[in-house]
């Protein structure tokens, strides 16, 4: 019975959100996939730990999406997600949860909740960090790096900067 809430609820989140276009089709289907997973192999802690990570990030996504606009043209990726940018969002959590239900463990719970804690933080920062006035820095050199490329960072502390 979980696999089929957890399909019903993965099919409802995924669907507005590719109505929204905050996903799109691939995005969608992954969406499903993932959802149907967290929730059937997991439960509502998996899944509702998914869901407060994609609700949070669609929305800052959205946050002062007119100025991001500009800048979006020369990122990898867009404000629509697709199955690569689910995946490499929910990919690791996903096996993390077959794994715990495979044998079910408290290190399987500790490493979700950092990888989720991972997951978040990167994507909040590159939609806050893109509001920024400054250009990133790279968090390795410290050199500035064109807005949207890996690795960079607009909040080094400032005794850091060169």
């Amino acid at each position: 019975m979980d696999w089929i809430i957890g399909a019903v609820c993965a099919s409802m989140v995924a669907g507005a959100a590719y109505a929204k276009k905050s996903l799109t089709l691939s995005g969608c289907l992954a969406a499903i996939m993932m959802g149907t997973i967290y929730y059937g192999a997991g439960n509502l802690f998996w899944f509702g730990t998914l869901l407060l990570f994609f609700i949070t990030s669609t929305l800052l996504s959205r946050f002062r999406k007119d100025r991001k606009q500009e800048l979006e043209k020369s990122y990898a990726k867009s404000g629509n997600r697709d199955a690569g940018q689910v995946m490499a969002n929910g990919g690791m959590g996903m096996f993390l949860c077959l794994g715990y239900w495979i044998f079910p463990h408290p290190a399987w719970v500790y490493a979700f909740i950092g990888v989720m804690a991972t997951v978040t933080s990167d994507t909040w920062a590159t939609e806050i960090g893109s509001l920024s006035r400054k250009p990133p820095r790279s968090v390795l050199t410290w050199k500035v790096l064109t807005p949207g490329a890996s690795g960079g960072s607009h909040f080094l502390a400032p005794w850091l900067q060169p």
